[in-house]
């Protein structure tokens, strides 16, 4: 009999793994499909011992079913990751040596990082090179490409669309498909289970508020969920009546204690007798028992799951592994992501949160003929051992990469930098540089800093993040408290004097304070709108510098809720502290600025010295302040909370100006920070990027300069004339900050007379 699903005691099946890290099992999937690729183009045994053995690794018996530490899955994937980029090298010096009119070629859909979903990096409008690895054609557009030989045709090779005639139809509401299958977005939401058990809670379909529907109901986005459907024409060979529709899903799970899968329901009257694959190879039939819970019949289903009757047969073909169940006649479910954030006592002691954007390809068969039914051993139709072919074992596509882009083929030199900090210790580094983000209410911002920060060398294990937040905004600090798995130490402090908790009192807009003001500067009434984000600074400098848990810290580096880090960005600040403290210069800069695009992430100037930094004036952006910086800063704390203007950084800048300060900053060439959008905040600018699109651009311009190549020898430091000129000293600020009231409250933050108790919460 069938081994699955496994029980050890009471109702606990293990059947919650078969789905655990889906990101991870798609990767060892793509690992073994691009092996098998270079294999056909002719690649040994030897040639490929290395990546065959990365593989091999990921085959042991926590690393395939997603029940490892986070620090392991991340060393799996960073070891896959560079087995991929080899063997791909491999091919392309294959292909370059016979194809060389073309130029340099890459691998056109490469990963940025280890664990990011892949992105085409070649010109659609370049022809690229196609190789086929199977024995039959392949397509790409109206391209054909024989088997085991390569093509030349143009990206994209397939589009979201319907065929002529199509019968497919959606729920013009929500999108999704309604004929001839019914598509649902479930979630499961749940209490108890962890990486190996499933423990059913309450079913409910999934509540999308921000739904997007586009060409019809072909693409569907939310937030954190997209799909993108293509029904695809079936070889004549085939001769077949069958549909086959390929529906991609892209999933993004944040919220703890869910798991999400796709629903697809038919009339199909299948008696409760379910099949999945074992192995791609054969088959396992299983019988729904209503004596059994639901979480036993849940089976994995490692290519292969379908359900039939005598008129027709629904079969689902996956790229990578996954959960699934028919727990209704006519119903297929499958798992597509599952976040826990308990333990489940079976060895791992931790939840399952390092979710990351994940694809899952699902080419899902209506077949009428061609299949046996009520025989007893099932097995695939023809044109379902194809379309399982075609979906496992893709065309490979090479060309030429994008103007202005590198290729992340380097995903290597940012993998190196994960693996060396899987599980670094205290002393790995020399200076101790706590982050500090100031946060407000933009959670989907905040989200994305933070998936940055995880992909990048920051030593999560020693160092703390201090959260400062604008009030308690519950989103928010649900977010933050998510996060406490994947960063030891997890500090929030919420400033006690929000103008969004003190919305009508002050430091908010209370009416008394205009009544006999006479205005700032020009004249303007006191407006809390413009007041609160240096209130809101202010006092998280005073409360970090005397935070007793990072009083060894040499400094703070401050950052907003929508700046996004390199992956060499604890390296750097290493580097940038080293270089202050040559020849006792601490006391000559104002610290480390590390935004080098002026605050907006698609300009970053031209320099490939890698090592080299440039001396600039302060301006804004996110810095470090060492504590010897923060005393100066306190001696002159008065000029600072008198000075009329609404702006900290320019409060500073004017400290520079008289001399108080100095003004010099460190800055490296290489972009370390980039700013994803300001819509939304104090200053909104309407034609501001889309978050994904800022996003996507500041990722490739991190990559192209990481990747560049320059000087690797010791940091040096020039200065730039024009940006070198000695600040001058307004004796007018920008205003908006005149108001006693104001003055005076920022004056007892730093002299230590804030009459409010402090509140902070170590997780």
């Amino acid at each position: 009999g069938s081994f699955f699903t496994y029980a050890d005691k009471n109702e606990d099946y293990w059947s919650g793994y078969y789905t655990s890290r889906p990101f991870d099992k798609a990767l060892g999937r793509r690992l073994e499909r691009t092996l098998f690729a270079a294999e056909t183009m002719g690649a040994t045994k030897e040639e490929m011992r290395e990546a065959r053995r990365s593989m091999s690794l990921f085959q042991h018996h926590d690393a395939i079913t997603g029940t490892a530490t986070d620090k392991v899955m991340e060393d799996y994937a960073v070891r896959m990751q560079n087995a991929i980029q080899d063997v791909e090298n491999w091919m392309v010096e294959k292909l370059a040596a016979e194809h060389s009119h073309l130029g340099t070629i890459q691998p056109c859909w490469q990963s940025p990082s280890s664990r990011e979903i892949g992105v085409n990096l070649c010109n659609e409008s370049d022809q690229v090179l196609l190789f086929n690895p199977l024995e039959t054609e392949q397509l790409c557009g109206d391209v054909s490409v024989k088997g085991r030989s390569v093509g030349m045709g143009k990206l994209p090779c397939e589009r979201p669309g319907l065929l002529p005639n199509s019968s497919i139809q959606f729920d013009p509401l929500t999108g999704l498909m309604t004929y001839p299958i019914k598509e649902q977005w479930m979630v499961w939401s749940v209490n108890e289970g962890g990486a190996y058990l499933f423990v059913p809670g309450n079913l409910h379909e999934y509540e999308g508020t921000d739904i997007q529907i586009e060409m019809g109901g072909l693409v569907v986005k939310t937030k954190n969920w997209r799909r993108t459907v293509i029904e695809r024409t079936i070889p004549t060979n085939f001769g077949s009546t069958a549909t086959v529709i390929e529906f991609v899903y892209e999933t993004n799970l944040r919220a703890d204690e869910e798991e999400w899968l796709v629903r697809f329901n038919t009339d199909i009257q299948n008696d409760g007798v379910f099949h999945t694959d074992l192995n791609g190879f054969n088959f396992d039939t299983h019988y729904h028992r209503p004596d059994l819970p639901i979480q036993a019949q849940v089976y994995p289903m490692p290519t292969h799951a379908s359900i039939q009757d005598s008129n027709r047969r629904l079969t689902l073909l996956s790229e990578h592994p996954q959960g699934a169940a028919s727990l209704e006649d006519g119903n297929i479910d499958v798992w597509l992501d599952r976040r826990l954030s308990q333990g489940d006592g079976r060895g791992l002691e931790q939840g399952v949160q390092d979710n990351v954007w994940t694809r899952t390809r699902l080419r899902v068969l209506l077949e009428t003929d061609d299949y046996e039914h009520g025989q007893n051993e099932f097995d695939i139709t023809p044109l379902c051992k194809q379309m399982w072919k075609e979906l496992n074992h893709l065309l490979e596509v090479f060309g030429r990469v994008k103007d202005g882009m590198k290729s992340f083929g380097s995903t290597r030199f940012h993998n190196e930098f994960k693996s060396s900090i899987s599980n670094p210790a205290p002393h790995t580094y020399k200076y101790e540089v706590p982050i500090v983000f100031m946060v407000q209410k933009r959670v989907d911002y905040f989200t994305r800093v933070i998936d940055s920060l995880r992909e990048s060398d920051f030593p999560r294990a020693s160092v703390p993040i201090i959260i400062s937040h604008d009030g308690h905004v519950q989103e928010m600090v649900e977010f933050v408290e998510s996060i406490q798995s994947d960063f030891q130490q997890v500090i929030q402090i919420f400033h006690p004097y929000s103008c969004i908790e003190h919305q009508h009192s002050f430091p908010g807009d209370d009416p008394s304070l205009n009544k006999g003001y006479k205005g700032d500067s020009y004249g303007n009434p006191r407006d809390a709108h413009v007041c609160c984000l240096k209130h809101h600074f202010t006092w998280m400098l005073n409360e970090v510098f005397a935070l007793e848990s990072v009083k060894k810290a040499d400094g703070f580096l401050f950052m907003e809720e929508d700046y996004i880090v390199a992956p060499t960005i604890y390296e750097t600040l290493q580097t940038g502290f080293g270089f202050l403290d040559q020849d006792s210069q601490r006391d000559e800069y104002f610290g480390l600025t590390l935004d080098i695009t002026d605050n907006f992430a698609n300009k970053i100037p031209n320099n490939n010295k890698r090592n080299q930094w440039t001396t600039k004036r302060f301006v804004s952006g996110p810095m470090t302040i060492g504590r010897q910086m923060f005393a100066r800063l306190r001696l002159f704390s008065n000029e600072y909370c008198e000075f009329d203007d609404y702006n900290w950084d320019w409060s500073i800048v004017h400290l520079m100006g008289k001399g108080l300060l100095p003004y010099k900053t460190l800055v490296p060439n290489e972009p370390q920070v980039l700013h994803i959008g300001i819509d939304g905040g104090l200053h909104d600018h309407h034609e501001n990027l889309e978050l994904e699109e800022a996003i996507t651009n500041g990722l490739q311009l991190f990559h192209a300069k990481l990747l560049s190549g320059g000087d690797d020898g010791n940091p040096t430091s020039e200065e730039v004339g024009r940006f070198m000129d000695f600040p001058k000293a307004h004796d007018q600020g920008y205003g908006g900050w005149g108001h006693p009231a104001d003055h005076e409250h920022c004056k007892k933050l730093f002299h230590g007379h804030d009459p409010k108790p402090k509140q902070y919460f170590h997780l």
